[in-house]
């Protein structure tokens, strides 16, 4: 994905510092999720008053990496408090969402997971419509010699994973789908 480190921190209530510390998966959840709401045509006054703020945010996300990026000392100790919660939380808190806020790692599986708590939130009451996704960003180069090492990846471009192949090939992207009961 091109641009991960253009971010629009002003629009979005973030200080400089507060948005070039920010894993960028974050930022661009919250980029992502905004364009979901709006071609939704779903503003915070209508999520409060159609919904009563009930939205839940539910994201999958994998490899930290972000914390890896040269950083000076002070940067480096606030990186350390950085949680793949924050993607969901600062959703939930920019719109002003009062449902349940999830973030999940469960490697490939992370997107459907959360589709799914989404879906089982939705039918339980717990929340009256949801955001629902995931990002995956490679932003390191040290997580392809890891899977290398550890025979993760795969060796070839038409590898596939419990399938024809003998590993994964690591994507990025971001996407969400606005979930609701019919």
């Amino acid at each position: 994905i091109r641009d991960v480190d253009c971010f629009d921190a002003e629009f979005f209530g973030y200080t400089p510092r507060e948005a070039a510390l920010s894993d960028p998966q974050e930022r661009l959840f919250l980029e992502t999720s905004w364009h979901l709401l709006e071609r939704a045509a779903h503003t915070r006054d209508r999520l409060r008053d159609q919904y009563e703020g009930r939205v839940g945010v539910f994201v999958g996300a994998m490899y930290q990496q972000y914390q890896a990026v040269p950083a000076d000392a002070d940067s480096r100790s606030l990186l350390m408090l950085s949680s793949y919660a924050s993607i969901a939380n600062k959703t939930s808190y920019f719109f002003d969402l009062q449902g349940p806020s999830v973030a999940l790692d469960s490697m490939c599986s992370s997107g459907l997971q959360a589709v799914h708590q989404a879906c089982q939130s939705l039918r339980a009451g717990e929340c009256r419509l949801a955001i629902a996704g995931g990002v995956n960003l490679s932003i390191h180069p040290d997580k392809y010699v890891a899977l290398s090492r550890s025979g993760l990846i795969g060796s070839h471009a038409e590898s596939r994973s419990f399938a024809e192949g003998d590993g994964y090939l690591p994507a990025e992207g971001v996407g969400a789908v606005l979930l609701k009961p019919l």
